[in-house]
């Protein structure tokens, strides 16, 4: 999706946590989190 898109949404259970270019997205702590988990 990063790969072929110029803007993305984001939901984490149905509420959208972030949104914007694929770089943006990717770097926003709240998708990190919700898809990588929280650090610690």
């Amino acid at each position: 999706i990063m790969g072929v898109s110029e803007y993305i949404t984001v939901l984490d259970h149905g509420e959208k946590i972030a949104e914007g270019d694929p770089k943006t997205v990717r770097a926003d702590k709240k998708v990190i989190e919700a898809y990588l988990g929280k650090a610690g």
